[in-house]
């Protein structure tokens, strides 16, 4: 895993301005109803949808059990974890970013770039959906 993360932190250098020098995030593999349940809370009922997130009070990256670092997707996901942990490690929420959920509109783009030019896959995504779910208010994350 370190070599993926040390792979992935030198692409993310090189495609942005971000000092990728930085002590890796601590990465914590969760089954997927574990996975949910801290993302959204003990009484939601687990969707299967989340595959991973980063939380930026533990400087952790939370990944499903079942990621295969073989995987192009799964690259994929932990790519746009790794940009968020870069973005939080360069001060960028509250500065390029008003918040957490804003700077989607930065990684979305990357993690389609990546997945493309790495490993030819095409990562499609809601361009509309993502630019209305990455407006700040006061009573999101």
């Amino acid at each position: 895993m370190k070599e993926l993360i040390a792979s992935l932190l030198l692409w993310i250098g090189a495609e942005t301005n971000y000092n990728v020098d930085i002590v890796h995030p601590e990465i914590k593999l969760m089954t997927q109803i574990e996975l949910e349940r801290k993302f959204y809370g003990k009484d939601i009922e687990p969707s299967g949808t989340l595959h991973a997130f980063y939380d930026p009070e533990q400087d952790a990256i939370y990944l499903n059990s079942a990621f295969d670092r073989f995987n192009a997707f799964d690259k994929g996901v932990l790519l746009h974890e790794l940009l968020h942990y870069v973005q939080d490690v360069n001060g960028t929420v509250g500065t390029k970013f008003e918040c957490l959920r804003e700077s989607e509109l930065e990684v979305y783009p990357l993690q389609k770039k990546y997945l493309l030019e790495v490993h030819g896959v095409v990562f499609d995504y809601d361009e509309l959906y993502l630019k209305l779910s990455a407006t700040c208010n006061p009573n999101m994350y």
